[in-house]
This record gives structure tokens, sequence and C-alpha cells, in this order.
């Protein structure tokens, strides 16, 4: 029950994370640059569904590399 839990608490997370994106040009244009780095923003497209805690990590990591991605390709 504490996976499902937690994977509602990232669900909310990417869904405030989707609202915030709706209203940045420059996010929607990253998505619409390179919508694979732009998706990695997103924590359930990030990482498997009800990882570990040891994986939340590399889950992060890997999610702040998209944010910085679709930064990037944003202003670039």
């Amino acid at each position: 029950m504490s996976k499902l839990i937690r994977v509602f608490e990232a669900a909310m997370r990417d869904a405030r994370r989707s609202e915030a994106t709706r209203y940045d040009a420059n996010a929607r244009r990253a998505l619409r640059t390179d919508p694979e780095s732009a998706l990695l923003a997103f924590e359930l497209r990030a990482a498997e569904i009800g990882d570990d805690t040891g994986k939340r990590e590399e889950r992060i990591v890997r999610r702040d590399r998209g944010v910085r991605a679709a930064r990037r390709s944003a202003l670039g």
C-alpha cells in the first residue's frame, strides 16, 4: 500500500509540474524541440513505478538532468 501512495504522490507532483509547464513558453518550446529530454523532468516518466528508495537518488539525478536539458534547449 505504501508503494501505491508513493505513486500517487509522484503523480501529484508531476501534475503540478505539468500545470506550471502549460504557462511557461520556454518549457513548451523545449517540449516541442526535444520531447524526450523535456519529459524526463517528470518523475513517473524518469523512473519505474514503485521502485526502491535506493533507486530514488538516481531518479532524482535523471529528472534534474532532464530539467536542465529542457531549459538549455529552451534558451539555446
